[in-house]
């Protein structure tokens, strides 16, 4: 009888485990989806410098902060 009582009672807390499990993945996989939005902005390539070159022509444009 005690036999029977502890196989059950495990699969109960394993039950339980696996479920908490889950519900904790998800709810990291929520968090990490909050505030992720696609912006209208264009991406900068990374060769693209910073500042021109001595000698290279500058270009006046305007930067809003």
């Amino acid at each position: 009888m005690s036999l029977e009582l502890a196989v059950i009672g495990g699969a109960v807390v394993g039950l339980l485990c696996a479920i908490l499990v889950v519900m904790f993945i998800v709810y990291r996989m929520r968090k990490k989806d909050e505030g992720s939005y696609a912006l209208d902005e264009p991406r900068r390539s990374p060769a693209t410098q910073a500042y021109p070159k001595p000698g290279a022509p500058h270009h006046n444009r305007e930067f809003y902060a």
